[in-house]
């Protein structure tokens, strides 16, 4: 009775931020048990990851391939679909990424693979992934390398993620201004943040 009652609200979250209507979502029903089944996790947990692409804009076959890789990520990392998702978007999202599954087998392919071979798990990872995106892309640094420079710096360090990530992110930010300065012919200048940058001492 408890499961039924979770997957109605779930499914009205569903029709809320979507065009369905909760009949429509029950009517998926048979579609979501059988890849729940596959991925041996819950109609519940499929259903919230989904609708959390739904809600980024996605339809039904896109957001259910997506949800579908979440849900391994999550299952892989021992996270909860809402935290899965929200790493995986902040992946997809950052690094521009198409918001499909091929972007992200890539990215359960890359943290998968990082943290077979580091001390870094993939929650980690993500995290830290999450602090540096954005900058990093706009740096033009790649996905692959960025996933490997933060697993290395968790691993070195064991700090926390959050720790590494803007770690990272400042190092980045700072090679950015030493760049900019230098395409410029100074060697001094200020970040946005007011801090003086210094190419030499850099």
């Amino acid at each position: 009775m408890n499961t039924i009652k979770e997957l109605d609200a779930t499914m009205t979250e569903t029709a809320t931020v979507t065009d369905f209507s909760i009949s429509d979502m029950w009517a998926q029903l048979p579609r979501y048990t059988d890849e729940a089944n596959k991925l041996g996790t819950s109609i519940n947990s499929l259903y919230k990851a989904t609708t959390l692409y739904y809600q980024q804009g996605l339809q039904t076959n896109e957001a259910m391939a997506l949800g579908i890789e979440t849900i391994k990520m999550a299952r892989v990392a021992n996270m909860d679909a809402a935290q899965a998702t929200d790493l995986m978007t902040a992946a997809l999202r950052g690094f521009n990424m198409e918001l499909n599954e091929t972007s992200a087998i890539r990215i359960n392919d890359v943290y998968s693979e990082l943290a077979a071979v580091t001390a870094a798990d993939t929650d980690e990872i993500g995290i830290a992934i999450s602090k540096t995106a954005s900058i990093a892309h706009s740096a033009n640094m790649e996905f692959e390398t960025t996933a490997a420079f933060l697993s290395q710096i968790i691993e070195t360090t064991r700090e926390a993620p959050e720790t590494a990530g803007t770690a990272m992110k400042t190092i980045v930010a700072r090679f950015s201004e030493v760049k900019k300065l230098y395409s410029e012919g100074q060697i001094t200048g200020t970040d946005e943040e007011g801090e003086v940058v210094n190419v030499n001492k850099i």
